[in-house]
């Protein structure tokens, strides 16, 4: 009977350790799944504010394309008014270039005539008192 009773607590000091052995390792598995839970939280959390920051780059991004697509339409419209002002620039110089070509056609009768013609009329509208 003492063997038995000393086999059975050898039994049941073995089982208990097991069981302790078992008990410590769910334990330890249940520290390092909440550590994992927490890293995965963690990541969730950094990929989260990696979007957000994402979003605020384009919501950016479209409001300088819009800028950019304001300014482009601003730089057309100058273009085209310069555009125009070259075109006016290059009549008056073609003007120009016909009026003294034809200047440089007159001769000494001619230039008489025209500065008689020309100051003849501003001596009798100031002579009439400027009517």
């Amino acid at each position: 009977m003492e063997n038995l009773k000393n086999a059975l607590s050898n039994k049941m000091t073995l089982l208990m350790i097991m069981i302790c052995l078992v008990f410590c390792f769910q334990v330890f598995n249940l520290f390092s799944n909440s550590n994992e839970v927490q890293k995965v939280n963690y990541i969730k959390k950094e990929i989260k504010g990696l979007k957000d920051e994402i979003n605020d780059i384009y919501k950016s991004e479209k409001a300088l394309d819009k800028k950019i697509d304001t300014f482009n339409s601003r730089i057309k419209n100058i273009h085209e008014a310069v555009t125009i002002n070259n075109t006016k620039i290059d009549n008056l110089k073609k003007y120009e270039k016909v009026q003294i070509d034809k200047f440089k056609s007159y001769n000494a009768r001619m230039f008489e005539q025209f500065f008689t013609d020309r100051y003849a009329k501003k001596i009798t509208t100031s002579a009439n008192g400027g009517k």
